[in-house]
């Protein structure tokens, strides 16, 4: 995906343009840094499900393990797919520093969350922070349920999360401008890492938008960089995801609004599904 012309870099600033999608290095680089990020208020809810629910887990996109190990550490045995070997390797980085028994409740696989089979059943299958809208069409998104159908105990769960599509996302020029994200990180390296966004283009007739995270990076030698991430993201509607979960086998148990499980309502900022087999009970 080509950058355009108005994401030069600032005077003596370098730019590094990136994969046009998840695979871009700067996103396994900036990720555990980005406020976007750290201030997800989701581990607590995503715990508590594997505590009701059971274990082993099993994580679609685990990416840098900041679920994922947050669940070991709780205890939990947690196995964690991830298309990107950056983020894994990202997450891999972050295992010695854990204690022996939290390491030893960890797998990590590489793998495409369309086509893996790992030969076993969990009990709670979690998709936190959105890669399922990394899945742009309906074949793959109905692929990769019918790998967790085919990976979930009979009376498990599949818990993940999508933002609640914003309309004014879906067409107003004003998010065509570069948005700052609060607060800028420093790095143990001592890099000061500041992040923004923006939408490039809009896709309504394919419900996708074309979106670049963007990083400014100041080295402590006064070099500093722009890291461009440019990627397509879906989004989704309510009753279109009911849809694709029945078509796959599935029902909602529940559905929230919130990480607090909170309803579901015109103002809620995500979509939180629990789905269980049809036909199971509770």
């Amino acid at each position: 995906m080509e950058i355009p012309s108005d994401f030069s870099a600032a005077s003596g600033s370098q730019v590094r343009r990136e994969f046009g999608d998840y695979e871009g290095a700067g996103i396994a680089e900036y990720y555990d840094a980005s406020y976007v990020v750290r201030q997800r208020s989701d581990l607590d809810f995503y715990t508590g499900c594997t505590a009701r629910y059971g274990d082993p887990v099993l994580e679609l996109g685990c990416g840098t393990g900041r679920v994922l190990l947050r669940l070991a550490q709780a205890g939990y045995r947690v196995t964690g797919i991830d298309l990107s070997e950056r983020m894994l390797s990202r997450c891999r980085e972050k295992l010695p520093d854990l204690p022996g028994e939290v390491r030893d409740r960890v797998r990590l696989v590489a793998g495409d969350m369309t086509a893996f089979d790992l030969k076993e059943t969990f009990p709670l299958v979690i998709v936190p922070f959105r890669p399922f809208q990394h899945l742009l069409r309906t074949e793959d998104q109905l692929a990769c349920l019918a790998r967790v159908k085919r990976h979930l105990a009979p009376a498990g769960r599949l818990v993940f999360d999508l933002f609640q599509t914003d309309p004014r996302r879906m067409h107003d020029p004003c998010f065509l401008e570069e948005h700052p994200v609060p607060g800028e990180v420093t790095l143990p390296d001592g890099r000061k890492v500041r992040m923004a966004e923006r939408t490039r283009e809009y896709h309504r007739a394919i419900q996708c938008n074309d979106v670049e995270l963007v990083y400014d990076v100041s080295f402590p030698d006064g070099r500093s960089e722009r890291v461009v991430n440019p990627f397509r993201i879906r989004y989704f509607f309510r009753y279109e995801v009911e849809h694709l979960l029945a078509r796959a086998g599935f029902r909602v148990a529940e559905l929230f609004g919130d990480f607090s499980r909170g309803p579901l309502r015109d103002d809620s900022a995500e979509m939180i599904f629990v789905a269980a087999h049809a036909g199971s009970g509770g």
